[in-house]
C-alpha cells in the first residue's frame, strides 16, 4: 500500500501520507477509506495530505479528476491542507480541491500545516496529536 491513513488529532484532523507511486487501486482504497474516517468524525473536520514522498500517480489525468469528484464525502472537510513540494503534484492537489470545491492550502512541511490549523481551529491548538515519525508511516 502507498498511503496510510491516521487520525492525528481523533475525530477532528484525518492525516493521509502518500509513498512511493500511486495507483488507480490505491486511489479506490483511498477513497473509501476517507469516507469511513469522515462518518466518524466530528465537525469541524481537517484533511492533511502529507504528500512529500509521493513520486508518481500513476493514472491519467481524466481519471484522476473523475476519481476524485467521486469522493463527495470530501465536501464535508472545513480544510484539506496540502503538504507538498512537487510542482506538478501541487498542481494535481489544487485543481482536485477545486473540482470539489473545498478550501486548500499548500504547505512546505508538516509544522506549517499543523500550525496553520492551529491558527484557524483554537480547540486544536490544545488538542493531543499524533504525527508519526516518516519511518513510523508505513511497514
Amino acid at each position: 500500500m502507498t498511503y496510510s491513513m491516521i487520525w492525528a488529532v481523533e475525530k477532528r484532523v484525518i492525516l493521509t501520507t502518500f509513498v512511493g507511486n500511486v495507483t488507480k487501486e490505491d486511489l479506490i482504497a483511498y477513497s473509501k477509506d476517507m469516507t469511513a474516517m469522515v462518518k466518524e468524525g466530528e465537525d469541524p473536520l481537517y484533511h492533511i495530505s502529507n504528500s512529500l514522498q509521493l513520486t508518481k500517480v500513476e493514472l491519467s489525468l481524466p481519471a484522476l479528476f473523475n476519481l476524485v469528484k467521486s469522493i463527495g464525502t470530501l465536501r464535508a472537510l472545513a480544510w484539506q491542507i496540502d503538504v507538498n513540494l512537487n510542482p506538478t503534484n501541487k498542481m494535481l492537489a489544487s485543481l482536485s480541491t477545486q473540482l470539489m470545491r473545498i478550501q486548500t492550502r499548500t504547505m512546505p512541511n508538516m509544522y506549517e500545516a499543523v500550525t496553520f490549523l492551529k491558527n484557524v481551529d483554537e480547540s486544536l491548538g490544545t488538542a493531543t496529536w499524533n504525527i508519526p515519525t516518516p519511518v513510523e508511516i508505513l511497514p
